[in-house]
C-alpha cells in the first residue's frame, strides 16, 4: 500500500469537496490528537491510523492517528479553532472514530535503494538548460537533492521554502529533479519561484523514491556520504533537514 498516493488521493478528495460546500474559508482540514492544521505536521512514517471524517453540514477532514505524539515543531503549526468550519463537531467525529476504530491501517513497504551511511553513486545528471551534471561537480562541497514531479502538490507547496535555504546558505549544491521534462518542469518552477539546479528526465535518481513516495529529499556530506534522507514533507521535517545543512557546512 502506497502511503504517499493514499494521503495526496485524500487532502485533494477534502479539499475538492470543502470548496464544493462553499465555506467560508475552504481549505484541507486534518485533526491530529484535538489539534488542528492545513498541511501534513509529520512525516508519512509516524501515521498509524487513518479515518474520514464528515460533519452533517458536509465539512470533511482527515484524522490520523500516530505513532508518536506530536513534537513541539509540528505544534507550532496548528490552526486556531476559530479558523476551522465546525472545528466542535469534527472533534466530536475524529473521537468517534477512534472510539471505534473504523480506519485504515497503514503500512509503508519500504524498498530502499539508498541509505543513509551509503556513499552517493556516480551519475551524469541533465539541467534544464542542457548542462550536464556529475559527481566531479559537488566533489568537497555539501550536496541536497530534491526528488518531485509535476502532480505532487506538496512537493509544489515546499518550493518557495526550499529556495529561502539557498539564499541563506549558498555554499551547498542544491538539485532538484524530476523525471519529466523541460516543458512540463519549466512553468511550475517558475511559477513557484524555485531557485535550485533543476535537473529533468532523470530516470537515475527516481529509481531512489522505491514505494515511499514524493517528494524526497537526500542530503550528501562533503565527503560523498549520504548524511540524511527524508520523504515526503512537513514543517518538522523541513526544519530537521535545515539543521542537518547546517551542521554539515561546518
Amino acid at each position: 500500500m502506497n502511503i504517499g498516493r493514499i494521503l495526496t488521493t485524500v487532502i485533494l478528495t477534502i479539499a475538492t469537496l470543502c470548496a464544493n460546500a462553499q465555506t467560508t474559508k475552504p481549505q484541507t482540514i486534518i485533526v491530529i490528537d484535538g489539534h488542528f492544521f492545513n498541511e501534513m505536521p509529520v512525516s508519512k512514517s509516524n501515521i498509524s491510523k487513518m479515518h474520514m471524517l464528515q460533519t452533517p453540514n458536509g465539512t470533511m477532514a482527515l484524522g490520523l492517528e500516530l505513532s508518536t505524539e506530536l513534537s513541539e515543531e509540528a505544534l507550532k503549526h496548528a490552526l486556531p479553532k476559530v479558523q476551522i468550519p465546525e472545528a466542535d463537531i469534527l472533534l466530536q467525529k475524529y473521537n468517534e472514530a477512534k472510539g471505534a476504530n473504523s480506519s485504515i491501517s497503514l503500512t509503508v513497504a519500504k524498498k530502499a535503494t539508498l541509505n543513509v551511511g551509503d556513499k552517493f553513486p556516480a551519475f551524469s545528471a541533465m539541467d534544464i538548460d542542457g548542462k550536464r551534471w556529475n559527481q566531479e561537480d559537488v566533489k568537497g562541497k555539501v550536496m541536497v537533492l530534491n526528488l518531485w514531479y509535476s502532480g505532487c502538490a506538496p512537493c509544489r507547496a515546499e518550493m518557495p521554502e526550499l529556495s529561502t535555504w539557498k539564499s541563506e546558505m549558498p555554499d551547498v549544491m542544491y538539485f532538484s529533479a524530476t523525471y519529466e521534462s523541460a516543458e512540463v518542469a519549466r512553468p511550475i518552477i517558475e511559477k513557484q519561484g524555485f531557485n535550485w539546479t533543476h535537473l529533468v528526465e532523470n530516470t537515475q535518481f527516481k529509481e531512489f523514491i522505491g514505494s515511499n513516495g514524493y517528494p524526497m529529499i537526500i542530503i550528501v556530506d562533503k565527503a560523498g556520504v549520504v548524511s540524511m534522507i527524508e520523504h515526503g514533507t512537513s514543517p518538522t521535517q523541513r526544519a530537521e533537514l535545515k539543521k542537518k545543512i547546517e551542521e554539515l557546512r561546518k
